[in-house]
């Protein structure tokens, strides 16, 4: 991983980063991540970049812009940054799939302050709608493959979290809390205390709200952040950050294959993560900067027995350490060395008796250099090499499985250029892997299951953005092949390699921006297809439903003095779904998913707001009566992923006290 990426305290001065060698020595103190102007990139490339200047396609979400969305979960934020490429199962806090660029869950890591969140006990990626806000002040998504730096499982893209870090001297904060309807409940406390060589901050949130149908109990969502951090000498900076976030989320519906289905109001599961991270950065020299980070990632689910009461615990823990040694010698050029090894462990419930286990060993090193021979052109490049290790434990009676081990090469090249009048081009191509997913390796292991090898990908992605005044705009193409994925064979019932997938998409977006009002649109077509099946079934294979061939949306906003009003609408077009049964009954969703969200803020003074927010504005309430008798099967409006109901309206007020 790169510095920005692992690092929890980033130098983002412009000074230091245009420093000559024979510069003073005298340096500003590391600022962090979530201190960068949204203009700025910390996760794209090794050292900070402004987004005008790299090749590689970001989104930036600064602290303002959180705040601004409302979001309470990174689920929330995401499907509001990514209509379509972001799936909600269906109702407040169900998984959360990340489809970006029409690649799979599975192929997008989040990272907070560069620590992995993935969940090694799981079929791959993580989910979003489980992790919390609290203490998160930035958030960069990087799109397309990125395994020349961060390794495996990042062939579809990165989404990178930035603690909130620093504070001004003496105390200062927020507190904020909502009530709204079908029982949201909302609140949050941020303290910070910085004095002129450190700081400490600690934030505490908890939300509530009922499910799409009646249950037992409510979604239940809480998290607790603290953070300090000491400068030591002029040019040394020590932090560490402790992080846990909790929720509990109903799950009524069960729609078991061939048979009614069934509604328990008191089925639900439960999810709790924890990270803890500590950081060590130090400008060596003015042109040398040494980052060193340690870290460890928990995460243990609670699912409800698909066959009867009860739960089955899954617990993922994730060890990383991670240097950093990044070489700038001039505005123009930079080299970075980088070393990643990170060792996983997952507990997953045995099927005959106690419990089965297995770990994952990963170690990983590249380069990545940057170089401007033109003040119009930036030029960036990086190779990583990585090794990886899977072994297992097994229960009294298994026979011993040998333990997997690979060595994969990836690489990445692009090419950003100014080409004037406010336009520019931009270009990247390269490689990416995966190593099978811990989880689906441990299952093959127990169940007499062969090896599984690494997935493989290549890609290429071209753009044009253009500003000018108070209008912009972009465009965008992309294209990943995939190769030897991992499936699941239903003939065997076991995990096998095999599955080509391409997926491809074109994304332009139109936006005029004044101080006082604004509105954008964007438009994205894409498609998915399993290259190993006959051409008639390529866009119907179970590795590409779920992937919209087309979404578009608009939104708009308007400032009348202390007031601001917002409204946006998304349209996620028909797409082929699954809709159960054994072998699988996959068919094409008959209409289309609309979404409307409404908003107004009034700001009382600089430290007292309120704001007023309606959401999910064009989704039907379903009763489980129209679910029990599949009243409304097929229509997106009602549900995103077949046999879970979307989220029905609600409104909410927030009142905001910043001190």
């Amino acid at each position: 991983m790169g510095t920005t990426r692992i690092s929890l305290l980033l130098a983002l001065g412009a000074g230091f980063l245009s420093a000559a060698p024979e510069a003073s020595t005298a340096l500003a103190p590391p600022a962090a991540p979530s201190q960068a102007e949204a203009t700025v990139t910390v996760t794209a490339e090794a050292v900070p970049v402004p987004v005008a200047r790299t090749p590689n396609p970001v989104r930036v979400l600064d602290k303002a812009a959180i705040d601004a969305s409302g979001a309470h979960t990174l689920g929330e934020l995401l499907g509001g940054l990514f209509p379509g490429q972001i799936l909600n199962a269906g109702g407040v806090g169900t998984a959360s799939s990340l489809f970006l660029g029409g690649s799979r869950n599975q192929d997008v890591i989040v990272t907070l302050d560069g620590i992995r969140l993935s969940d090694s006990a799981g079929v791959g990626g993580v989910n979003v709608a489980t992790l919390g806000l609290a203490g998160i002040d930035r958030v960069e998504v990087q799109l397309g493959p990125c395994s020349s730096t961060f390794g495996s499982d990042a062939m579809g893209g990165v989404v990178a979290l930035s603690s909130a870090y620093g504070a001004k001297a003496g105390v200062s904060g927020e507190a904020k809390a909502a009530l709204g309807t079908l029982g949201v409940r909302a609140g949050a406390l941020t303290s910070a205390y910085g004095w002129g060589t450190g700081w400490v901050r600690a934030s505490l949130q908890a939300s509530r709200q009922d499910q799409a149908t009646p249950t037992d109990n409510p979604f239940r969502a809480d998290g607790v952040f603290v953070a300090a951090g000491q400068q030591v000498g002029e040019d040394t900076l020590l932090g560490a950050s402790y992080r846990d976030s909790y929720s509990a989320t109903p799950i009524p519906w069960v729609d078991p294959s061939g048979s009614p289905r069934v509604y328990d109001p008191a089925r639900q599961d439960a999810d709790r993560n924890q990270q803890i991270i500590g950081t060590l950065r130090s400008a060596l020299s003015p042109s040398w900067m040494l980052d060193l980070s340690l870290g460890q990632a928990l995460e243990r689910r609670q699912e409800p027995n698909a066959g009867g009461p009860g739960y089955q615990p899954y617990d993922s823990r994730r060890d990383q350490a991670v240097g950093h040694l990044a070489w700038t010698p001039s505005a123009g050029a930079g080299l970075s060395l980088g070393v990643d090894a990170y060792k996983e462990f997952a507990d997953v419930p045995d099927w005959v008796a106690g419990q089965d286990y297995g770990d994952g060993h990963h170690l990983g090193t590249y380069l990545e250099g940057n170089w401007e021979p033109r003040a119009w052109m930036r030029l960036n490049g990086s190779v990583r090499e990585q090794w990886d290790q899977e072994r297992f434990v097994f229960a009294p009676g298994y026979a011993p499985v040998p333990d997997t081990r690979t060595r994969k090469t990836t690489w990445k090249l692009g090419v950003n250029v100014l080409l004037g009048g406010g336009l520019r081009a931009y270009a990247s191509g390269g490689s990416g892997f995966s190593v099978p997913v811990l989880y689906s390796v441990l299952y093959n292991a127990m169940n007499g299951g062969g090896s599984l090898q690494n997935e493989q990908s290549t890609f290429y992605r071209v753009g044009a953005s253009w500003e000018r005044g108070p209008w912009s705009a972009r465009l965008e193409a992309s294209r990943t092949d995939f190769s030897n994925l991992v499936y699941f064979d239903l003939d065997s019932y076991l995990y096998a390699n095999g599955s080509q997938l391409r997926t491809q998409g074109v994304e332009g977006t139109l936006a005029y921006r004044t101080a006082r009002w604004g509105a954008e649109g964007f438009w994205r077509n894409q498609e998915a297809r399993e290259m190993d099946v006959p051409v008639a079934q390529q866009l119907t294979a179970a590795a590409v439903l779920r992937r919209p061939f087309n979404t578009l949306g608009a939104k708009a906003w308007e400032v009348l003095g202390a007031w601001r009003l917002d409204a946006t609408w998304t349209w996620t077009g028909p797409r082929y779904e699954d809709y159960g049964g054994y072998p699988a009954v996959i068919a094409a969703s008959r209409t289309h998913f609309d979404n409307l969200s409404l908003g107004a803020s009034w700001a009382y003074s600089a430290a007292l707001s309120f704001s007023l927010k309606g959401e999910h504005l064009l989704q039907p309430r379903l009763t489980v009566a129209d679910w029990l008798n599949h009243a409304t099967d097929g229509q997106n409006d009602a549900y995103q992923v077949f046999g879970f109901p979307a989220q029905p309206p609600t409104w909410t007020v927030e009142a905001r006290y910043r001190f």
